[in-house]
């Protein structure tokens, strides 16, 4: 086997690969998420932004407005899993600067999305 065709096989299974370890994320999340609405109302943030890590946020609202249960999925790669974000639980929208303030700046714009269609 040439170089050549050796670095296509390599390239065809890391991508075979990549595909695989995706559909383990996704499948994480779409468990996450069903798991998540037994518990009341449920709302996705997400960043904008096409070159940076993206950043995920899942909130659960109870009925009086008050957030029970907060995950965040952040990263680049494949590897990231969902994380409690226990600054936000207990607390409602909108949020004072003293909680906005120990959440990074991907947490804050995609907590910003999550609410943004609220009517």
């Amino acid at each position: 086997m040439d170089s050549v065709s050796l670095l296509i096989t390599v390239a065809i299974v890391a991508w075979v690969a990549q595909i695989g370890m995706s559909f383990f994320q996704i499948r994480a999340f779409n468990r996450m998420i069903h798991s998540m609405s037994h518990k009341g109302k449920v709302k996705i943030g997400r960043t904008k932004s096409r070159w940076k890590a993206r950043t995920i946020l899942v909130l659960v609202e109870a009925d009086d407005g008050i957030i029970i249960d907060a995950k965040v999925l952040n990263g680049v790669t494949v590897f990231a899993r969902p994380k409690t974000v226990p600054e936000l639980i207990g607390h409602s929208y909108p949020f004072n600067n003293k909680t906005l303030s120990g959440l990074n700046k991907g947490m804050v714009e995609a907590l910003e999305v999550a609410f943004q269609t609220e009517q």
